[in-house]
């Protein structure tokens, strides 16, 4: 039996390690979001697949980015909805699965991250 194989759904739910630039909080877009809301966008950021999707999931977004905040999942809904607004993410539904997009992903890669 081979121990080291590892299957592939675990290997798609494998975080990325990302190293943001200090100009990755230099979008204007930015600039009005309170900020835990930035900080959740950061955890998205970081949390995204290679294509820059994730589950929408606020109860599972809030444990993992804002935690030891003093904040409901449902104000983590509203914080992703003043991001979708904000023209950061995308919230869709795909395959009955709530979805996010962060917006411009790939491009941000090389601007934002080493």
């Amino acid at each position: 039996m081979n121990t080291a194989r590892i299957s592939l759904t675990i290997i798609n739910e494998m975080e990325q390690i990302r190293g943001m630039k200090p100009r990755f909080f230099d979008r204007e877009n930015l600039e009005h979001l309170p900020p835990l809301t930035r900080l959740l966008f950061l955890g998205l950021y970081c949390k995204a697949d290679k294509e820059g999707c994730l589950e929408d999931k606020p109860r599972t977004l809030k444990k993992a980015f804002v935690g030891y905040d003093d904040v409901t999942a449902g104000q983590v809904n509203d914080m992703l909805q003043e991001l979708h607004y904000a023209g950061l993410i995308t919230r869709y539904q795909a395959d009955g699965c709530n979805c996010i997009q962060v917006t411009d992903y790939n491009k941000g890669q090389s601007q934002f991250t080493d």
